[in-house]
């Protein structure tokens, strides 16, 4: 089910980035053929790029697609590999979890009283906090099951769990 929810916003971010750029080609031409633009322009752009950054987020971690730097890591042990990628993924859990508690905590402001942008169109501010939250709570989850996966392979000393997580084409974690 997660994988589903992590294509679902994959889907999603495309279809941001595919809106942006049609936002700015036509934002572009307007401008300079007749010479007015699309209105609130800055403001969709700037909230769909919250859509085509954030909502990737967990499909990359879970495709283990990130830029590693593995000089270092190639000359370890496989045991201390699996600690070393066990800490990585408790250390990147700690350090992102308060970024979904203030993504839950700005949408949650934006819903609930009702803000939106002081432009042309007052368009509101919860879709771009929705999107916001919701590619970060995905990554949060995918963290914790890339995290319980790294931790139980370093306990029982599974190296097998190295191939899988040192190998971007394999796919993603096992969900148990």
């Amino acid at each position: 089910m997660l994988k589903k929810m992590e294509q679902g916003a994959l889907i999603v971010a495309g279809t941001c980035i595919v809106t942006l750029g049609l936002m700015i080609t036509l934002t572009v031409v307007t401008r300079n053929l007749f010479g007015w633009g699309v209105t609130d322009d800055v403001v969709i752009v700037r909230e769909l790029m919250v859509g085509a950054v954030f909502l990737p987020l967990a499909y990359v971690t879970a495709d283990y697609s990130h830029i590693t730097i593995e000089f270092l890591f190639k000359r370890l042990g496989k045991h201390s590999k699996l600690w070393l990628l066990a800490i990585g993924s408790f250390i990147s859990l700690l350090i992102l979890l308060p970024l979904v508690f203030a993504a839950w905590k700005g949408f949650f402001h934006a819903a609930s009283s009702g803000a939106y942008f002081f432009s042309e169109l007052d368009l509101p501010e919860w879709p771009g906090r929705l999107a916001f939250f919701v590619g970060a709570a995905l990554f949060i989850i995918r963290l914790l099951v890339i995290f319980i996966a790294d931790f139980r392979a370093a306990i029982s000393g599974n190296t097998e769990h190295l191939v899988q997580r040192s190998d971007a084409a394999y796919n993603t974690t096992e969900e148990d």
